[in-house]
C-alpha cells in the first residue's frame, strides 16, 4: 500500500502524524525511502515503519540515573 504526504500528514491507518515539513526534511536529508510521480510524493508502510523504528529511543532507566 501507498502512503501520500497527506496521509502522514494526518495519520492514516494508525500511523503518528507526520508534518509535511518534516516530511520535508527526512526526504532531503535521506532518512525515509520515498518514491515520486511528479510533484507527489509516496511512501511504502514498511519504509515509514523503518523511519519510525530507527528513531526509537532507549529510555532512562532508575539504574541509569544513579550511574550518572
Amino acid at each position: 500500500m501507498w502512503y501520500s504526504t497527506e496521509d502522514l500528514e494526518n495519520g492514516i491507518n494508525g500511523m503518528p502524524k507526520i508534518s509535511k515539513i518534516t516530511q520535508n526534511n527526512i526526504r532531503k536529508n535521506r532518512l525515509i525511502q520515498f518514491t515520486k510521480t511528479g510533484r507527489n510524493v509516496y511512501y511504502k508502510k514498511e519504509w515509514i515503519e523503518d523511519y519510525l523504528n530507527g528513531n526509537i529511543r532507549k529510555a532512562k532507566t532508575d539504574q541509569d540515573k544513579i550511574d550518572e
